[in-house]
C-alpha cells in the first residue's frame, strides 16, 4: 500500500479481511469502544447512527441548526466517509444491544472519496443477506444518503427510524443478541471461528433515493 495515495475514506480498513489496514484517528478499537458507551446504557432506547463527516453529519447539524424536530434517542457515531464501516463494527452494535442501526453518507455520485459509497451499499446488502441467514430482521439495518443541505431529510429518516425502532421487542432484541454471542461475538457470524479474522487492535425503509 502507497500511504501517500491514501485519500483518507477508511474503506480499505473496513474490507481488509484480515485487520492488517490501520485508519489512523479512526481505528477499529476506537469505533468499537465509541458503540459499546453509546449503547450502554438503555440501548433498546437507541438508534446508532454511522454518519460521514463531509455529508450525513453535516446534514444532522443543518437539522439542528434550523430546529427541526426528530427523536432524541439518535446517537451519531462520525466516521469520515460511510466506507469506513466495517461488518464488524454493525454486528457489534447488535451484540450490545441495539434495535436498530443507520449507515448514512453521501448521495451516490456525490461521494467526496469518489467511489466510496459504492463499497458501502455493497457492504450493506452482503450484511442484510447475512442477517436473513442467521434469523435477524434485516430490515433493522438501515442505509440512507444526506446531503449536507439536506436537514429537513435527515430529521424525516431519523422518524421513520424511531417508527422502526418501536417494532423491535425487548424478546426480538435479546434473541438477537443470543444468535450472535453464539456465532462469535464481533467477528463475521458466519465465518467458523477458527478463521475468523481478529479485528485490529489500535439497510425495509425506503430512504434512499
Amino acid at each position: 500500500m502507497t500511504t501517500a495515495a491514501c485519500a483518507g475514506c477508511g474503506t480499505c480498513a473496513a474490507e481488509c479481511p484480515t485487520g492488517a489496514i490501520v485508519m489512523h484517528h479512526f481505528t477499529d478499537r476506537q469505533i468499537l469502544d465509541q458503540i459499546e458507551t453509546l449503547l450502554a446504557e438503555k440501548p433498546e432506547e437507541k438508534i446508532l447512527t454511522f454518519a460521514c463527516n463531509w455529508c450525513s453529519y453535516a446534514g444532522a447539524d443543518a437539522a439542528g441548526v434550523s430546529r427541526l424536530q426528530y427523536p432524541p434517542h439518535v446517537r451519531l457515531l462520525r466516521t469520515m466517509c460511510s466506507g469506513r464501516v466495517a461488518e464488524s463494527f454493525i454486528w457489534h452494535a447488535f451484540r450490545h444491544g441495539a434495535p436498530v442501526v443507520l449507515v448514512s453518507g453521501c448521495h451516490i455520485g456525490d461521494c467526496h472519496y469518489i467511489n466510496a459509497n459504492h463499497w458501502t451499499e455493497k457492504r450493506i446488502a452482503k450484511v442484510r443477506r447475512k442477517m436473513e441467514k442467521l434469523g435477524i430482521r434485516p430490515e433493522r439495518l438501515q442505509l440512507a444518503w444526506v446531503s449536507a443541505a439536506e436537514g429537513v431529510r435527515f430529521a424525516g429518516i431519523m422518524n421513520d427510524m424511531e417508527r422502526l425502532r418501536q417494532s423491535v421487542s425487548a424478546e426480538e432484541i435479546a434473541e438477537t443478541v443470543r444468535i450472535l454471542k453464539e456465532h462469535g461475538g464481533f467477528t463475521d457470524p458466519l465465518t467458523p471461528h477458527d478463521t475468523a479474522p481478529t479485528p485490529s487492535p489500535s439497510s425495509d425503509l425506503s430512504v434512499a433515493p
